[in-house]
């Protein structure tokens, strides 16, 4: 009998090392005739640039990355025959890897109990998930503690969805469900700190448990002045926290501390990856990922080189594009009350149509609104059997899952219908302690952008695909309704984005909805071509966006800097960038601002931490209050009122109703179930989009009114929110004297300006204990009289198609038919207090 092996190794023929010839040597693949045009071009691409550290690949989605990743990987082990590791987010997905690996004839193995020979030789490559590389006890090595394992190679598959995950293997938790003695005792430690910055209520509203209360970030002042005593409580509980501990134990320095209803948090500024040198000094980082636009986070987690990451390696080919009709009910002309309903009718019909329905939402407590139509997966078990049962057409649901933008295959038929419910801002403490941070700001668009994308891609997974994707919710319209926000998208998402605000101005009513739905997923042919050629003319006008990668680039070099002791350093390249650098939007100049004082204070600089801590706060007060609070900077006047409310509606490019989505989010919070906080932003913001000047003094300076309106160039409203008050409650004279205080405040900040004290009131009532001169209640009756009428005018000019300069001219003729004036809205909307009876 031939031994064909034997013949086989005895040829003298070179080994391959060009990944598609190593394809071409390879027995036939059944059922796979030959590699796509897209694979072929990255495939070149890579062995062009394969001696590059840092490598970039994309591929849409079913654009066949795991066979381009094993190809590479063969590539790498027979030019060098040194160790190559291939990393997956999921054991399923390693599960996957193996499975692909044997079918297409390449050697891979399994990670186990001891590493393989073949894999140490380099003649196979290692699967394995991100957790086992990245750990504290990592058997290929951690600095300073265990000699670290070489590898020619490391393949970052989905690089995209590991950015989390990679945050939470160097997060410590301490869960106050199962350690509720250590969660009181750390928090306990912190009290003090938090009455001195005044934000001891909001603390103890957190510690006690109380829904919704928020995330407080320790201020790096404590840390650095308490760490160590955190550091010997936890340092006799290290075995609870073995993979983890390793990482943070010599660099609480450089951690931000987080405190939330649920638990005590420890997480580093970026993960400290540089700690599995496996990873920090191998020669070839290679990351898979999908064709997502901003690659900031591979910077900014992995310490990936931003000039190699700035151009990565990807096809022009759309083939690989899933076909998504993605439409935006809230910008169509219903009722906002009547969106919900007409989508449950939906859903339950495309179900009963054999067609697979999700929902996905960003929490449980979204959830819930969908529950009297969908089934909700309330576990990782139940998220699976329901996958299951979606992908062999066991079932066609509806199905929520809550939080799972990522790590779900839904092909084919599994998903015909997906909605998108609410804005994906993120669970973990640090998603929402950035959130905060960033509010509005490109940092959070971006990560916002991500998960979208990744949501949508759920229900379409590649060429051939499709599925309609529908957006609601008033955040997550408004969201996708700023023109700002879309660039973050790829270039593909971003045009079918696009197609979709058209395709939502032309629908007319409930009808039209169903109609135009049931064009795509009953393969009707002018939809289909009207797709594809529409994404090819859209996709080749759009330019993406690079500026971001030099900031995340910044970032992390300083964050080295600092972590090596050379504060100096690191603050002279944090101040030459914000000064240099005129495209900053401000909320991430002031978190820059923050870094620098950080810097400064460990290097025992407390006077130039102080100053930049103030400039920081000046430009993002979502950041640390300053121990020392900056003088206050009075507001600029307002201006024309039709210009200022314009403007705001003219960062809705694509589709001006989006404004009216973000209008509805933000008078929802206007009710007295709403937070403090959360009504006194809302106050602040309908200030804003009544064309006038507005901020809170209260939470910027800790003086001042609680929220402040300048209507024009010399009056202003002073105004104390009380709309938690119970209903018959009336005014007393502690809210008075508050109310006071603010007026003799503002005549010292505004000697120009005259202004009317308000107080937002359930009622209009004080006790007889107290005399009211110019003193006037906004009640809640008024205050919703107010939203209302306010409402119709920018309904109107959302609807309008005219140029803004028009519409500028049409609001001033609103503005004069109405009550919103300056001069006629105190008398319109603000009544005067009357005493009753005690």
């Amino acid at each position: 009998m031939a031994d064909f092996k034997k013949l086989r190794e005895s040829k003298t023929q070179p080994t391959a090392i060009d990944p598609i010839a190593i394809f071409r040597r390879l027995p036939p693949i059944p059922g796979f005739n030959d590699i796509y045009t897209s694979q072929a071009e990255v495939l070149s691409d890579w062995f062009n640039r394969r001696n590059e550290r840092d490598l970039v690949i994309k591929l849409h989605t079913g654009g066949g990355k795991t066979l381009v990743a094993l190809l590479i990987a063969q590539s790498i082990l027979n030019e060098h025959r040194e160790p190559v590791i291939y990393l997956s987010p999921t054991v399923q997905l390693v599960e996957q890897t193996l499975a692909k690996a044997k079918e297409y004839n390449i050697p891979a193995v399994a990670y186990g109990k001891n590493f393989s020979e073949d894999f140490l030789s380099g003649k196979s490559v290692l699967i394995c998930t991100y957790q086992a590389l990245f750990n504290g006890n990592s058997r290929f090595g951690v600095r300073g503690i265990k000699q670290a394992l070489t590898a020619a190679a490391i393949i970052l598959d989905d690089a995209h969805v590991a950015f989390s995950a990679m945050r939470d293997i160097f997060t410590l938790r301490v869960e106050r469900s199962s350690s509720n003695e250590d969660y009181a005792s750390l928090t306990n430690i912190f009290r003090s700190d938090f009455e001195k910055l005044e934000k001891l209520g909001t603390f103890d509203d957190i510690v006690s448990g109380k829904p919704a209360s928020g995330i407080l970030e320790v201020p790096y002042w404590s840390w650095k002045a308490r760490s160590e005593q955190i550091r010997e409580f936890l340092r006799y509980k290290a075995d609870d926290y073995k993979f983890v501990w390793p990482f943070l134990r010599d660099n609480f320095s450089y951690c931000h501390c987080l405190i939330s209803q649920n638990a005590f948090v420890i997480t580093p500024i970026f993960p400290l990856v540089d700690m599995i040198t496996t990873f920090a000094d191998c020669p070839r980082r290679i990351f898979l990922s999908a064709t997502i636009s901003d690659d900031t986070a591979i910077v900014r987690t992995f310490d990936a080189n931003p000039d190699s990451i700035s151009k990565p390696i990807t096809s022009n080919s759309l083939a690989g594009v899933s076909e998504r009709m993605i439409l935006a009910p809230e910008l169509m002309p219903f009722p906002a009350d009547d969106v919900l309903k007409i989508l449950k009718e939906l859903v339950k019909e495309i179900a009963k149509k054999h067609m697979g329905t999700v929902i996905l939402v960003p929490s449980e407590v979204t959830a819930k609104q969908w529950q009297n139509v969908a089934t909700y997966s309330d576990s990782t078990e139940k998220v699976a059997v329901h996958v299951k049962q979606l992908q062999e057409g066991e079932s066609y649901g509806p199905f929520i899952f809550a939080n799972r933008y990522d790590g779900i295959d839904l092909p084919g038929s599994a998903c015909r219908l997906l909605i998108l419910s609410g804005l994906p801002r993120g669970s973990s403490e640090y998603d929402q302690y950035r959130a905060n941070t960033f509010a509005e700001g490109f940092e959070l668009a971006s990560t916002l952008a991500q998960r979208i994308e990744q949501g949508m891609g759920r229900g379409a997974r590649g060429y051939g695909d499709y599925c309609v994707v529908i957006v609601t919710g008033q955040d997550l319209t408004a969201w996708i309704g700023r023109s700002a926000s879309l660039k973050f998208l790829n270039k593909s998402t971003r045009a079918q984005f696009e197609m979709g605000v058209e395709i939502s101005k032309s629908i007319a009513d409930k009808q039209n909805l169903h109609d135009t739905i049931m064009q795509c997923l009953n393969r009707e042919k002018d939809w289909i071509e009207y797709h594809a050629e529409t994404l090819a003319e859209l996709t080749e006008s759009i330019q993406e966006d690079k500026s971001f990668l030099t900031q995340a680039s910044i970032e992390r070099k300083v964050f080295k800097l600092m972590r090596d002791g050379y504060f100096e350093k690191a603050i002279d390249k944090l101040e030459k960038y914000w000064q240099d650098s005129a495209e900053i939007d401000q909320k991430s100049r002031g978190w820059l601002k923050q870094l620098a004082a950080r810097a400064a204070y460990f290097w025992e600089k407390t006077d130039l931490s102080q100053q930049f801590q103030q400039q920081a706060y000046a430009d993002n007060y979502n950041l640390l209050r300053p121990q020392v609070i900056p003088p206050y900077v009075p507001l600029t006047n307002p201006g024309k009122q039709a210009e200022a409310i314009v403007n705001l509606i003219a960062n809705y490019k694509l589709n001006r109703r989006g404004y009216m989505s973000w209008f509805q989010q933000v008078v929802s919070q206007l009710v007295p179930e709403t937070s403090s906080n959360r009504f006194e932003e809302a106050l602040e913001h309908l200030g804003i989009m009544l064309g006038f000047r507005a901020e809170r003094p209260e939470k910027i300076y800790t003086k001042g009114p609680d929220v402040l309106w300048l209507l024009d160039d010399n009056l202003a409203l002073v105004i104390e929110a009380k709309s938690k008050k119970y209903e018959n409650n009336p005014l007393n004279k502690d809210n008075y004297g508050q109310l006071l205080t603010s007026v003799e405040w503002f005549k010292k900040e505004y000697p120009n300006y005259s202004c009317v004290p308000v107080s937002v009131h359930r009622n209009s009532n004080t006790t007889k204990s107290i005399v009211i001169n110019d003193s006037r209640a906004l009640t809640l009756n008024k205050l919703n009289q107010l939203i209302t009428d306010l409402g119709l005018i920018l309904k109107e000019l959302c609807e309008s198609k005219v140029t803004e300069d028009q519409l500028v001219i049409r609001c001033e003729q609103f503005l004069a038919n109405s009550k919103l004036k300056p001069e006629l809205l105190i008398d319109e909307y603000l009544v005067q207090f009357s005493a009753t009876e005690t």
